[in-house]
This record gives structure tokens, sequence and C-alpha cells, in this order.
């Protein structure tokens, strides 16, 4: 995924988010890529709780694949704990750019059945949008590899603005 179509990825995952949020009756719900770079949030109070879970879910995720790989197991699907007032439910939601991280945080509202009912259908979902349904690995050709080296030479050499 390219940093410049980060901004509409975001504005795409909105809708869906806050569908899964509204019928699944989490409290908090996460999209995080790998790298623990936030892409949607919702129900967190400060800034800096929702660093907090992005980092240490990219990191959990991580070693969850790292020991899948290890042991044979396979990639995971997901992982929950069930705390003494509120439940943890940590996924991967597959998309064909990239998989995400999905962090869910819900109270005796929800459960986990519903959280994974409607996990399913958010995956359904994210996966139709067409910010998505770009090649997981897009070919460079000569062509496109020689438009986005000009685009970058022309950010690196234009004059700044705040100069003249």
């Amino acid at each position: 995924m390219r940093v410049a179509e980060l901004p509409r990825v975001v504005e795409a995952l909105r809708a869906p988010i806050q569908s899964f949020v509204r019928e699944s009756r989490a409290r908090i719900a996460l999209v995080v890529t790998g790298s623990g770079q936030v892409l949607a949030q919702h129900g967190f109070a400060q800034r800096y709780e929702v660093m907090n879970v992005a980092s240490l879910a990219a990191a959990a995720h991580a070693a969850a694949g790292a020991l899948g790989r290890l042991t044979g197991a396979g990639p995971w699907r997901h992982m929950h704990h069930a705390g003494s007032r509120q439940d943890l439910f940590l996924a991967t939601l597959r998309t064909p750019v990239e998989d995400l991280i999905f962090v869910v945080i819900f109270d005796t509202e929800s459960s986990l059945g519903l959280v994974q009912l409607f996990f399913g259908k958010l995956t359904e979902q994210v996966a139709q949008l067409p910010e998505f349904r770009q090649k997981q690995q897009s070919q460079t050709t000569q062509q496109t590899f020689e438009r986005d080296l000009e685009e970058g030479l022309q950010r690196v050499f234009q004059p700044d603005a705040s100069s003249r």
C-alpha cells in the first residue's frame, strides 16, 4: 500500500468499522498495519492509548505469525483473551493488498460469538472495497517505473514554496 493511498483507505474503512462496532456492540475497535500504523479506530479516549495498543497488537501479530511458522501450525486466525471486565479479540484482516490487524475490546454487552460473527461480515465488506481490489504485488513495468521515478524526482527537486 502506498503512503499516498492511505487517506483514501482510511476513509474507506470508516463505514465498515462503524457498522461492525454498532452490530457487535464492541467498545473499542482498531485496524492496524503490520508495522503498527493505525488505519482506523473507534472508542479510544486518548491518543497514547491508541498508539500503545497499535504497537502491542503489531508485536503480538508478528509473534503469533512467527510461532505459527516455527511450529508448523500455519498462520493464526485470531486470538482471544477473556479478562475480568473486558475481552480482547485480535485477528488478521486479510485483504488483497496486505494483511491488517484488527483489535476489538468488548465487555458484557457483547460476546465472543457476536464479535466473530460480525468480524466475518467485516472481512467480506473490506475485501470488496475498491481500495483493496488491487493485485497484491503489482508488476512494475518500464512505463510505471519511469512514471514513479519522475514523480519522485519532481517531489525531491521541486522548489520549496516557502523559500520564495
